[in-house]
């Protein structure tokens, strides 16, 4: 009898778990044109409803429902049995006016429980102000979506990119979210590959893993487009002005229908493909510059951030390494942001800090850590005082610097178990043995007279005099020449250009060896943007395919080598974010770009 009351105990708490864990799922498009019908499922998995109760949905009508679905699964993994069977609930609607609506929750009964489905939006768009004839004033929605006829012209306003930013102003170093979005009127689009990718000029991208997305139906400038994200990416400033973004070149695969004659069996469409490259398109954003004055604690970091600081401990030995810890987080350009640096006493011997920077895309910007390590040696016994470190950021939302500070450090160093005093002080009385030696009188009669007139007069004394101007002069000479390489900074950069840009290239090398394209394909650009930026003396924040190819020509360089240039700066900025999209290997980039280089170095040599 207990053992009974116990099993139809577990039986009934299996049974309300099951009714409290079920869940209605909602099916229904995002985006329907308005005269559309379209489709609202609510599917129930397991289970059966005995009742269904939906609410009106504003801006549409009601034509039938609800209709019931069924379907049912079977899997076995390792000889394990288990069934699944989902019923759905359609009901279809008309879309009546253009808006944004919401999709009422459903009530829906099941084994005498209740269940509610969440509100779901749906956003009814206008219809086509100029519709393609035969398209009954439907726009680009599916079922009603337009199919190409064979030999029919394409135009620009049927097949499109568009680079859409989330903000049209911004200051410099503000990450702004980039999106490439493909536009089309026809829903038979095969496939789209990239032939040159989007340029960024003057600005740092990171580019955004996207997951695949449904299509959505779009109305822009008066027409419903089937939309597609091709691209998305968070883009960094680097100057101030009217900045422009290109899309790039693209190949857009479209299936057209072709009426095909069967003479008395009449006329069937046979799909036919149809290539139609894209023209690329350009966006503007306008970059306010960083307000004047600047900390003197700033060093370019834009966003949100915090600081913290941590030391290993406040109390020390002589030559015995410790280290503190400084770490920035926040939102904003936090990748290319530089952690302070820590000034210690001039007794403490200091190695060059260690960085870790760790960050990834969040929504329209980026977020992550950048930790630093800072790592001395004490050399002598006392307290010391490390004073605070001080950073500061510019905050887009306020409009104004935020200076943070962390640490502040009092240390007390005692003298380490390697520094005895008894060695120290032996070392020192060697020392001291050897450091003044006694002066040692001659005896008389020991220097002859005219000894001295000779040495004076002799040949090696006055050899040795003329040596030493000699040395002096040519030492004068080098000194000087060295103050004005000093002061030439331009011509410091251009002679070094060629060295720097050989040692990236051998850096590239050794990726192009291990396989590892991106790393190559990254290295490749910065040598020949570095090598460029310094050849040219064009600063950094100006580098643009516009101004170098202007400065070639100007220095008399053929044209086909600078389109050479120019291509290999796109197809290596291809590759980076897309190396399976190179049209040429590894080695034949690095041999090309070689081949750049020497022309370059060439054309220097004839100036």
């Amino acid at each position: 009898m207990v053992g009974r009351f116990k099993i139809t105990l577990l039986t009934l708490l299996l049974t309300v778990a099951g009714a409290v864990a079920q869940q209605v799922t909602v099916q229904a498009p995002r985006s329907v044109v308005e005269g559309n019908m379209f489709q609202v499922i609510f599917e129930l998995e397991n289970a059966r409803a005995q009742d269904i109760k939906v609410g009106k949905i504003d801006g549409c009508t009601e034509l039938s429902g609800p209709g019931v679905t069924s379907s049912s699964s079977v899997t076995i993994i390792n000889g394990k049995r288990t069934s699944s069977s989902t019923t759905g609930y359609a009901y279809t609607y008309r879309a009546v006016k253009a808006g944004t609506y919401t999709i009422p929750a459903a009530t829906l009964t099941v084994d005498g429980k209740e269940i509610q489905s969440k509100p779901v939006q749906i956003k009814v768009l206008p219809p086509d102000s100029n519709p393609a004839p035969g398209s009954n004033n439907r726009g680009t929605s599916s079922p009603d979506a337009q199919s190409a006829s064979a030999g029919q012209n394409i135009s620009a306003n049927d097949i499109f990119v568009r680079i859409i930013f989330n903000k049209s102003h911004v200051y410099e170093g503000e990450a702004v979210e980039c999106t490439l979005k493909l536009y089309t009127r026809y829903n038979s689009i095969s496939g789209i590959q990239p032939r040159k990718l989007p340029t960024f000029d003057g600005f740092l991208i990171d580019e955004v893993d996207q997951a695949a997305q449904e299509n959505e139906i779009e109305h822009y400038n008066g027409q419903n487009y089937l939309t597609a994200v091709l691209k998305k990416y968070i883009i960094f400033p680097q100057t101030s002005g009217q900045l422009t973004v290109t899309s790039g070149e693209y190949t857009v695969g479209v299936t057209t229908m072709q009426r095909v004659s069967h003479g008395f069996w009449g006329y069937t469409n046979v799909p036919v493909e149809q290539d139609v490259n894209l023209s690329p398109t350009k966006a503007t954003i306008t970059i306010t510059p960083l307000p004047s004055p600047k900390p003197a604690s700033f060093n370019g970091a834009v966003g949100r951030f915090n600081l913290e600081s941590r030391l290993n401990s406040d109390r020390l030995r002589t030559n015995e390494a410790s280290s503190i810890t400084t770490i920035i987080t926040g939102s904003g350009n936090i990748k290319y942001v530089k952690c302070p640096p820590l000034q210690l006493p001039v007794d403490f011997e200091q190695y060059n800090p260690s960085e870790d920077v760790r960050a990834h895309v969040a929504g329209n910007t980026v977020t992550g850590t950048v930790t630093s390590e800072f790592t001395f040696v004490p050399q002598s016994v006392g307290t010391f005082n490390i004073p605070p470190i001080e950073f500061s950021y510019f905050d887009p939302a306020k409009k104004e610097y935020v200076t943070l500070t962390a640490g502040g450090y009092d240390l007390e160093v005692v003298r380490g178990a390697s520094t005895t005093v008894g060695v120290n002080e032996q070392s020192e009385i060697k020392q001291r043995a050897t450091d003044i030696l006694h002066i040692h009188r001659l005896n008389e009669g020991q220097l002859k007279a005219g000894e001295h007139t000779q040495t004076v007069y002799s040949a090696s004394f006055w050899m040795a005099w003329l040596a030493v101007i000699i040395i002096a002069i040519v030492g004068l000479a080098l000194y000087r020449r060295q103050l004005k390489l000093n002061a030439d900074v331009v011509g410091r950069k251009t002679a070094r250009a060629g060295r720097v840009a050989k040692k990236r290239l051998r850096r590239a090398k050794g990726f192009m060896d291990r396989g590892d394209k991106e790393q190559f394909f990254a290295e490749v650009l910065n040598a020949l943007w570095g090598y460029i930026s310094d050849r040219l003396v064009i600063p950094v924040a100006d580098l643009t395919r516009a101004n170098v190819s202007e400065k070639l020509a100007s220095r008399g360089m053929s044209q086909p080598d600078i389109d050479r240039i120019i291509d290999i700066l796109d197809e290596c900025e291809m590759a980076r974010y897309t190396p399976d999209a190179s049209l040429h290997s590894p080695a034949e980039i690095y041999d090309e770009t070689s081949v750049a280089m020497d022309t370059l170095e060439r054309l220097k040599k004839q100036k």
